[in-house]
Formats: C-alpha cells, sequence, structure tokens
C-alpha cells in the first residue's frame, strides 16, 4: 500500500505542479483553494471509475482491456500511447531541463546543467531497470522526500520559526478565476493513475490507496500553496518561474533555499520513476493482451524495453535542444489532454460495464449511482474542448495531436492487420 500511494503522488507532486500551483495563488489569492478542492472531487470519482475497472480487468493491462471489451480496440490502444508515451517524454524533459537548473543554482555552481539531467536519466533508468526490488523502494524514498520536505517548510512557514516580517493581508475569497485556469488545474491532479499499472494483484489495484494519493497530494498543496501566499508578494509569486524557491528562501532563509532543492530534485526522480515504471508495465500489458507487438513484453511485466525506448526518447529531447523550445511545452500539453481524453474513456467504460447488453454482465464492485461516470465523463470532454480552445498556441497543438494520432494509428495498423489474419487462421 506505501508503494502503491508513492507511485501514486509521484507525478501530481512533482515541480511543474509548484510551479501551476505557485503561479495560480499569485495570481487568485485564497480562492484558487476552491478550485483545488473542486477539482480533486472530481478527481476522486475518476479514481472512483479505476477502481471499477480495475476490479474487472485487473493487471498493468486492465485499463486497455476494459476499454477494449466496452469502446473498441482503436481507443484502447491509441488513446494510452497518445496520452502517457507522449506526457512522458515530453514533460520527462522539462522535468529534468529544471532539475539540472537546480542543481546547478543551489548546490554545485560549477557542474553543467545538461550534464547533470543525462546524468539523473541515468540513474533512473538503472533503477527502472532493476525491477521491483529496486525501483519500488527507491520510490517510496523519492516520494517520500517530497512529501515531508514541502510539509517541513509548510510548518515552518506557518510557525514563523524563521525571524522575518510575513504578510497579514491575505488576498480574500472574491478574486474571479478565468475559466483556462480552472481548466489547467486538471494537471495538479493528473497521474493518480499510474499507481493501477504498478500494483501488485487486483486487490492493491483497486484500493483505496489511489484515491488516498489524490487527498494526500491536495492537502500539501493547500498547505504550501497559503504558505507561499503568506511569505511572498502576489506579484512575485505569480510571475516567477520558480515560485517555490522564492517562497522556500522567504520561509527559512538559505537553509529553506537548500531543502527546496532537495524537494525539486526528490520530486523530479519521484515522477520520473513513476512514469518511466507505470508507462512501461502499461505497454508490457498492452503487448501481453496483443494490443502491441510481442516484443514489447518480452518478459510478462518486466520487458526492458519500454523503458529504454522511454529513456530514450527523453535523452534524444535533451540532446537536440528542445528543452528551451516553447514548442515543447505544447507537446506536453497535447499529451495532457489525450491524457483527459483516456480519463473520459475509462469513465464510458464504465457505463458500458454497467450496461446488461455485454456478452459478461458486470455489476459494480462499488455501489454508487451511474451520475458519477457520466459528470466525469462530460466534464473531461468539456475540460479537452475548452483546453484546445483557450490555448494561445492553438494551432500548433491542433496540428500536433492530429499528426500525432494518426502517426499512431498508423505506426501499429501493422501489428492489427496481423493480429487480426492470424485469428482468421
Amino acid at each position: 500500500m506505501v508503494v502503491s500511494l508513492a507511485f501514486s503522488i509521484g507525478l501530481m507532486l512533482s515541480p511543474a505542479s509548484l510551479v501551476l500551483l505557485g503561479n495560480s495563488m499569485g495570481k487568485f489569492g485564497l480562492s484558487y483553494c476552491i478550485v483545488i478542492l473542486s477539482v480533486m472531487i472530481l478527481q476522486l470519482f475518476t479514481a472512483n471509475s479505476y477502481r471499477e475497472l480495475l476490479g474487472r480487468f485487473p493487471g498493468p493491462g486492465g485499463e486497455s482491456k476494459g476499454i477494449q471489451e466496452t469502446l473498441g480496440t482503436s481507443p484502447a490502444t491509441v488513446l494510452p500511447l497518445c496520452s502517457r508515451v507522449v506526457f512522458t517524454i515530453c514533460a520527462g524533459t522539462l522535468l529534468l531541463a529544471r532539475a539540472g537548473y537546480t542543481f546547478n543554482e543551489v548546490f554545485v555552481y560549477w557542474f553543467p546543467n545538461l550534464g547533470f539531467s543525462f546524468c539523473l536519466l541515468g540513474f533512473i533508468l538503472i533503477l527502472t531497470l532493476g525491477g521491483r526490488k529496486i525501483a519500488e523502494p527507491a520510490q517510496v524514498v523519492f516520494a517520500g522526500v517530497t512529501v515531508f520536505g514541502l510539509l517541513f517548510l509548510s510548518f515552518a512557514g506557518l510557525l514563523e520559526w524563521r525571524d522575518h516580517p510575513v504578510r497579514t493581508d491575505l488576498p480574500d475569497f472574491s478574486v474571479a478565476i478565468p475559466f483556462e485556469n480552472i481548466l489547467m488545474s486538471l494537471l495538479l491532479f493528473t497521474g493518480f493513475d499510474l499507481a493501477g499499472f504498478t500494483a501488485r494483484g487486483s486487490k492493491n489495484a483497486g484500493s483505496r490507496v489511489v484515491a488516498a494519493g489524490i487527498l494526500v497530494a491536495a492537502f500539501v498543496f493547500l498547505l504550501w500553496g497559503v504558505v507561499s501566499l503568506k511569505y511572498v508578494s502576489p506579484e512575485r509569486l505569480s510571475e516567477t518561474t520558480v515560485p517555490y524557491m522564492a517562497a522556500a528562501r522567504e520561509v527559512l532563509g538559505q537553509p529553506g533555499r537548500i531543502v527546496m532543492g532537495i524537494v525539486v530534485l526528490a520530486g523530479t526522480s519521484s515522477a520520473l520513476v513513476s512514469m518511466l515504471m507505470a508507462v512501461s508495465r502499461m505497454a508490457s500489458g498492452m503487448a501481453a493482451a496483443r494490443l502491441l507487438p510481442s516484443f514489447l513484453a518480452k518478459i510478462p511485466g518486466s520487458s526492458p524495453v519500454p523503458p529504454i525506448l522511454l529513456a530514450a526518447g527523453i535523452a534524444a529531447m535533451l540532446g537536440t535542444g528542445m528543452a528551451g523550445e516553447p514548442a515543447l511545452e505544447v507537446y506536453a500539453m497535447g499529451g495532457f489532454l489525450f491524457w483527459l481524453l483516456t480519463y473520459a474513456a475509462v469513465h464510458l467504460a464504465v457505463l458500458r460495464m454497467r450496461r446488461p447488453l455485454l456478452r459478461r454482465p458486470y455489476s459494480p464492485r462499488i455501489p454508487g449511482s451511474g451520475v458519477i461516470p457520466v459528470m466525469g465523463c462530460l466534464f473531461m470532454l468539456m475540460s479537452f474542448l475548452g483546453l484546445i480552445g483557450l490555448e494561445s498556441q492553438s494551432g500548433l497543438l491542433i496540428k500536433f495531436m492530429f499528426l500525432l494520432l494518426i502517426g499512431v494509428s498508423f505506426l501499429i495498423l501493422p501489428w492489427r492487420i496481423y493480429i487480426s489474419a492470424k485469428e482468421r487462421g
């Protein structure tokens, strides 16, 4: 359960989330706390649908199997690849670049940023290739350091350990928040489902640990967000690219800066281990279900091919200088939007599972109204369309997503033709 919790919060508490949290608290003040709670509740609905889906289709390929049986083979194959694989490569590149910058600025100023990024990537890949016995304890350590580091700084700020003036006139809850910022807040709670691909067996995959991960992340976000607003002016908090570092320095001075540096490195490592291991096991599970080529599951559940391919993609991005290109953020947004479509597909799959017209009628393990998956599916689709329309580079985003969808579809087409011919005998 501790391991599942660590994988559940790994991506949610990444430095990218801390940037979004800090900038949003600076722009909207305490009003943003309402957004955090609202998005938390929505993602708890999504976690409930995952729990129900994985209850019937356990294992790392459970999500794809459930979507395949209810919605068809194409969405079961295309959506996970366009979402998690693309997001892992793009967001992983951005996170490693930020980690290199942090290591250079906080710890060893003479060490090259890019050099540290490659070193950290290699270290994470070795952990992932080491299997459960190495990757899981490491993930628990990384996630634990991230959580306890943020909680330490938060309580140090609340208790005013440092003799430093703080703001007493916190903004009230009357600030109106644009719809785009509300939708973007979904990014704070994306990735909890990675625990389902790494859990041991159906019991752990369908447990309450995933929901607990969302609650832990929400608590940390609320606590650190309020402390950040208490110590840093809204203008500075909303404009800086490192709001977490600005707040940590105000809370404890140079020691706070060092603690936050450790948190950033641990959070980056935690996010990367979560994505590499979960997405690799997802690909192996899909290969075992014959949705992807069998070489991806050469060793059931632990093929070395997927993590090597993912790490090679990230290394290529770093080596070609894509980490500094604004387009990379647009590409990461494309992966995130496909991830929202995957959530919508899971909600829809659960609805179809409950219908008696399926070959194998299924009674939900989780009693509850069908309104929850309906609401979840509609909101995910609305968020998908809203974020595309509100994106400043919507043309590039739409073009990238269209080409990605076509490219992935054609990439898996030969394998689908081969499997269909084999099934026909």
